[in-house]
């Protein structure tokens, strides 16, 4: 059995990964908001159960053992995000917080016929593939936000989960309308790492290019 603490640290490893992000003890440290003595303490453990593995360049790997464990929580939290926004209303930022306390509740059965009710949906809201269910594999033309051009054309597809303040993120996303399917224009990018602006159904809409980081859109071709 695995603790609540690795099954956090194993799904931030996963949504890292997923994206092509390098995984090292300091980003975990920064998603996680624990110390970096913590996050060593814990991967020397999750070493030590086969769960996860360093290459050369100290960067953290899922085993085949940590994979399958990484997939089946995010399948169940992805499902049960689903269901809270569409089925009852919740809004993406809420049913996130939410699913982390339901998707353990549940058992296997009632998991799965969720899931069936629901159509296998093959995306959690935030545009995040559901493990087991995605007819298609994560778009590779995909890029975040915060790459973009200005006079660049692009659609918002998805948008990162594995944020400090993953809530907060949703939250400001949401109520700008930055949400996936919707259309924008960088109608500027300001120097010195400075913020993008976007326009965005007939508005412009600032954005951080820290923020821009977590949201991955797909250039009009």
């Amino acid at each position: 059995m695995t603790t609540p603490t690795v099954e956090s640290y194993l799904e931030i490893i996963f949504m890292m990964a997923s994206e092509g992000q390098p995984v090292i003890g300091a980003r975990l440290a920064e998603a996680l908001r624990v110390s970096r003595p913590t996050v060593t303490a814990t991967l020397r453990r999750m070493v030590r159960d086969g769960l996860v593995k360093l290459n050369e360049r100290k960067e953290i790997q899922l085993t085949p053992k940590g994979q399958a464990i990484a997939e089946h929580l995010q399948r169940r939290h992805r499902v049960v995000e689903r269901w809270l926004t569409d089925m009852l209303g919740f809004d993406w930022a809420r049913s996130d917080a939410e699913a982390h306390k339901l998707e353990h509740a549940m058992s296997d059965e009632v998991f799965e016929l969720l899931n069936k009710q629901l159509g296998y949906p093959a995306t959690c809201p935030h545009g995040n593939p559901i493990p087991g269910n995605a007819r298609v594999q994560t778009d590779s033309h995909t890029v975040p936000l915060a790459t973009a051009r200005p006079g660049e054309r692009v659609t918002i597809v998805r948008i990162s989960e594995y944020a400090e303040n993953v809530g907060e993120l949703l939250e400001y996303l949401g109520a700008r309308g930055i949400v996936p399917g919707a259309q924008l224009t960088v109608t500027e990018v300001a120097p010195l790492n400075g913020p993008l602006s976007l326009k965005l159904g007939g508005r412009i809409v600032p954005i951080s290019r820290e923020v821009a980081q977590f949201v991955w859109v797909k250039r009009a071709r």
